[in-house]
């Protein structure tokens, strides 16, 4: 076995993994089912750290700590992330090479971003990283450093970190550039356009897109493209030209080699047709993702999303089943503000003003704390406006298609139809 020798770069790092500590913390008692997914975790990572210090434990130390948390480790419900502690204590066990270790280090923090646990996932990610440091140079390590600063990056953006996000996509891109993989250097940079263009500059965003595709056309690569083409179109719609957006996410969708991609694409897609007035298609998108979805952020979007578009239609029960489904998750601040501010949207229009103004002033306490400006923005007018107006308003109109559009929500409701009829074993009966 090749140990990696990271004593120092550990010892230096935050190697108590607080943030599972914490997360052990805030559970009630151990009974919460995620008390056993939480010691297991923190177990394997421990054996993990011993594993990579040099002289912490005699060979028959790590074998006897290896087995003593197996137990604990199969007893993990959650099948997938059971699996994936199994395979990455098996591995230091096994005295796998340190780009395996590594490897099922990137596999644990993906599990955990699935579950919208990115505090956890950059505890992964720092640690995969303090090992990386003391592991040898190759394509497959070099491959392994870009991929883990991508996560830290996209970890920080969704905890609305703004400027560690870019900070991890621009060093991402740098050792990619560096290492002359320049399609992983474009990936990086696309990202990190995203994140520029969350924090408002979106002539920068553009810009940098721009370059992004110009170049992924020039080296052939469509999934880059398509990329590309999926960011520039939410820069689009936070330009407001919403047509345009929804045409950029759909077509990025067939070049998307990742799910979670193609998941956001069409979330995308939904958010455009909702803006547009064109509810019946947004509704058939955001279907079609609650019922395929892996990603527990993307399901979430999804749900948000039905629920005001629930309250557009004034359906006050499906406003309120998606709303329940969301009350007792631990959202990240981004979709924290947001679904108080429908949650305060559907209150209001259902006659609720008092608990339309509580929630209006949570989700501009979220959006101020998180750096969120146009939400911030947006829930300051509601506020306002609350105040003047004395009836709930109208129900917005339901519009049809425009020619631009009516292509791409022809496509939706066919999706749906299939996803649904293949959902139900009995949809034929």
């Amino acid at each position: 076995m090749r140990i990696p020798d990271t004593t120092s770069a550990l010892s230096s790092s935050t190697s108590t993994h607080l943030a599972f500590v914490e997360a052990l913390s805030a559970l009630s008692s151990d009974a919460d089912p995620d008390w056993t997914t939480m010691s297991a975790a923190l177990l394997t990572l421990r054996v993990v750290d011993a594993w990579a210090q040099l002289g912490a434990v005699t060979e028959e130390e790590l074998a006897l700590r290896v087995a003593t948390i197996l137990p604990v480790v199969d007893a993990v419900d959650d099948d997938e992330m059971r699996s994936t502690l199994r395979t990455l204590i098996d591995a230091v066990g096994n005295r796998d090479a340190v780009e395996t270790v590594e490897a099922r280090l990137l596999v644990f923090g993906r599990t955990l971003e699935a579950r919208a646990r990115w505090e956890l996932a950059l505890d992964v990610y720092t640690l995969l990283l303090a090992l990386h440091r003391g592991s040898s140079v190759g394509a497959t390590a070099i491959h392994t450093e870009i991929e883990a600063n991508i996560r830290i990056a996209e970890c920080h953006r969704h905890r609305a970190e703004w400027e560690l996000a870019e900070s991890a996509f621009a060093t991402a891109a740098q050792v990619a550039t560096n290492a002359g993989d320049r399609a992983a250097a474009l990936r990086a940079r696309c990202y990190g356009a995203s994140v520029t263009a969350e924090r408002g500059d979106l002539d920068d965003a553009d810009a940098q897109l721009a370059a992004v595709e110009h170049e992924a056309a020039d080296v052939r690569r469509l999934d880059l493209l398509a990329l590309a083409r999926h960011a520039r179109a939410h820069v689009a719609f936070l330009r407001g030209n919403v047509e345009v957006a929804a045409r950029l996410a759909f077509e990025a969708l067939e070049h998307l080699p990742d799910p979670r991609e193609r998941d956001r694409a069409l979330a995308d897609v939904a958010a455009a047709f909702a803006e547009l007035g064109v509810r019946s298609a947004a509704r058939d998108a955001q279907l079609i993702i609650s019922a395929t979805t892996q990603d527990s952020y993307v399901r979430w979007t999804s749900l948000i999303n039905l629920m005001e578009l629930a309250a557009g239609d004034r359906v006050r029960p499906a406003f309120e089943q998606y709303r329940r489904a969301l009350v007792a998750e631990r959202l990240p601040p981004r979709l924290a503000g947001y679904f108080h501010y429908y949650s305060a949207g559907g209150a209001h229009v259902f006659g609720d003003a008092a608990s339309a103004r509580d929630e209006y002033r949570r989700a501009l306490g979220i959006a101020t704390r998180a750096g969120l400006g146009p939400l911030a923005r947006d829930a300051a007018a509601a506020l306002r406006a609350l105040e003047v107006e004395a009836a709930p308003p109208d129900a917005p109109p339901a519009r049809d298609p425009t020619p631009a559009t009516a292509g791409i929500a022809g496509a939706l409701a066919r999706m749906r139809e299939s996803v649904l009829r293949n959902s139900d074993p009995h949809g034929d009966d």
